[in-house]
């Protein structure tokens, strides 16, 4: 019994040895977390282009635009000026020829410039050129596929039809697309 004993008062006085040498990180100051959210630049009353060769493919106006960048990352932060919460932002959407495919307006947009792709979130609402509308809370654009998604509700409503459903994928002019639990009304025309 007593070698037991003994195994248990040096488990018990090793016990706190090893654990009272670790290496502690140092806290992070307010300073720290502060710096890490001032974007890099700052810029008020904005037109942003993101160009494919000389053509646009996309024209923002913006009140405020914000860029940060963070390690291997870049982006850009589009909003309405000030606590202004009637302005949106817009976007001019353009296809390859530099023909205008369709408007966004959205109370925020984030460009990534490494992955080409846009996020619109908060009253977001897109009308093509033939008068399609697309309205959700959330909405991305990816230049390089030339499409647009959404990761939640969306309604579509077209001179012969609204639907509504979920996770939209289309493409960016809204003439052919995909979604899931769908819902709506089509006008069938008799032949």
């Amino acid at each position: 019994m007593r070698p037991h004993f003994y195994v248990a008062l040096l488990f018990a006085w090793l016990l706190p040895a090893g654990t009272g040498c670790q290496r502690q990180a140092p806290p992070v100051s307010i300073e720290d977390v502060r710096a890490e959210a001032q974007p890099d630049q700052e810029s008020w009353d904005v037109r942003f282009a993101i160009l494919n060769g000389d053509r646009p493919r996309v024209l923002v106006e913006a009140g405020y635009m914000a860029q940060f960048k963070r390690g291997d990352s870049t982006y850009v932060l589009l909003t309405p000026a000030g606590e202004d919460t009637a302005s949106f932002v817009t976007a001019y959407l353009f296809d390859t020829t530099g023909d205008s495919t369709a408007t966004l307006t959205a109370d925020r947009l984030r460009y990534y410039e490494t992955e080409r792709r846009m996020e619109a979130r908060g009253r977001v609402l897109v009308v093509t050129r033939e008068g399609k509308r697309l309205e959700s809370e959330h909405l991305e654009w990816l230049e390089v596929e030339a499409e647009v998604r959404t990761h939640g509700f969306v309604r579509i409503t077209t001179p012969t039809e609204r639907i509504q459903g979920y996770d939209l994928v289309a493409d960016e002019d809204l003439e052919t697309y995909d979604i899931a639990r769908i819902t709506g009304q089509v006008r069938v025309d008799d032949a």
